[in-house]
């Protein structure tokens, strides 16, 4: 006998719904990251402007301002000698001060920068 064959129906393929759009994190701030950059942008330019502060005072320490002389003042109203002398020594002991300020400060935020930048180079990398 001949197999008669049956003819297979086929099947409409069945529409699944969309599967949901699940929102990704990425687009939520990182605050540790934030955190990070912010903190070694403010100590970086701590750093930059007291080095800056620490060769001006450097400059005055070496090259100390002049004491100051009144062009308009008479002759017997004139500072002493004595006088422009201090002054000239209170601009150095002015400018040797302003090093130590300048110093201290990079001495404290240098490492801070360091530090920070250590940790975001380790969570980023």
């Amino acid at each position: 006998m001949a197999t008669a064959k049956k003819a297979v129906a086929k099947k409409a393929p069945v529409k699944r719904a969309a599967a949901p759009v699940v929102e990704s994190r990425n687009d939520r701030v990182d605050w540790r990251s934030l955190y990070l950059y912010a903190v070694c942008l403010i100590t970086l330019l701590v750093v930059l402007f007291s080095t800056v502060a620490l060769i001006n005072s450097i400059m005055n320490a070496v090259f100390p301002d002049p004491a100051y002389i009144d062009v308009y003042t008479k002759p017997e109203n004139a500072p002493s000698a004595e006088l422009l002398a201090q002054q000239e020594e209170a601009n150095q002991i002015r400018a040797i001060k302003s090093i130590f300020t300048s110093f201290s400060t990079v001495a404290i935020a240098l490492p801070l920068y360091l530090y920070h930048w250590r940790w975001v180079r380790k969570t980023n990398g």
